[in-house]
């Protein structure tokens, strides 16, 4: 069975950069995600989220949980693309350092692989809001451990 994930990175990099929601997974989807770069050479990856009222908590911040899983996305994508069909990768480590308040609105995930091996892969992200006065300063930065998988 093909990873959903990995057939929507493939449909991106085959297109013409028009900006696609990710509707592979159901919480990308629920956040607002839609990827909008991909570079598999260079190993990076950018994602748009936009979370709704579900993933706010109190004077309108978005909840952390949900600020880790956004970065956890942009670094398990760019790791993925980069993979053969027959391997996939999973968090076994996950470093999340938030910065500041991270309000409600629009913000870019960027994702870069700081290094693939045979059977881990490193990989950091940002946060950071593309609206409003903080535009591009980060909220939340992460670095990430990910096992490389044989899949069959």
């Amino acid at each position: 069975m093909d990873n959903p994930d990995r057939v929507l990175l493939a449909r991106f990099a085959a297109g013409d950069g028009t900006i696609m929601a990710l509707d592979s997974n159901p919480l990308a989807y629920a956040l607002g995600g839609r990827i909008t770069a991909l570079d598999v050479e260079a190993g990076t990856v950018e994602l748009r989220f936009r979370p709704g009222p579900t993933f706010l908590q109190g004077a309108g911040m978005i909840q952390g949980g949900a600020i880790a899983a956004m970065l956890d996305f942009a670094m398990a994508f760019t790791v993925l693309a980069g993979l053969p069909a027959e391997q996939g990768a999973t968090t076994v480590n996950l470093n999340v350092s938030l910065q500041r308040p991270c309000l409600a609105g629009e913000h870019r995930a960027r994702g870069t692989v700081e290094r693939r091996g045979r059977s881990l892969a490193f990989a950091h992200a940002e946060l950071a809001p593309v609206d409003g006065d903080d535009v591009g300063t980060p909220v939340a930065t992460a670095t990430s451990t990910m096992a490389i998988v044989a899949l069959g």
